[in-house]
């Protein structure tokens, strides 16, 4: 992995987490996937801890490019329904991140639905 992409996947997590933490908690689910995005990323544990412990300091960083920006999205979607539904204030951050990456509602609506119907097919 380049130096470039380890930035990139290291930005993509921390907005994971930004979101995970959006209600105030993470949860033991949450953490799963974090843990499984952050080995999938191959980042060093130092990182994952760092980034983890600043939890309430997070920004948000915007990728650059559109295949980048879906993934984020859809994670971001996949994060806020970890508990099986995407609650008011996922969705308002969700909706957030949209409108960041340049989502419109809809678009976001059409990733959630798209999500709902991945969750309780893999349930």
């Amino acid at each position: 992995m380049t130096a470039h992409e380890k930035v990139i996947k290291t930005e993509h997590f921390q907005n994971l987490v930004a979101v995970a933490y959006s209600d105030g908690i993470l949860q033991q689910s949450e953490l799963a996937f974090l843990a499984s995005r952050a080995e999938e990323y191959g980042l060093d544990k130092d990182v994952v801890n760092r980034i983890i412990d600043s939890v309430d300091n997070l920004e948000f960083i915007i990728p650059l490019n559109d295949e980048d920006r879906e993934e984020q999205l859809a994670d971001a979607v996949y994060m806020g329904m970890i508990d099986g539904e995407v609650h008011g204030v996922e969705y308002n951050l969700c909706m957030k991140i949209a409108e960041k990456l340049d989502f419109d509602t809809e678009y976001l609506d059409d990733i959630i639905e798209l999500t709902k119907k991945l969750w309780k097919k893999n349930q």
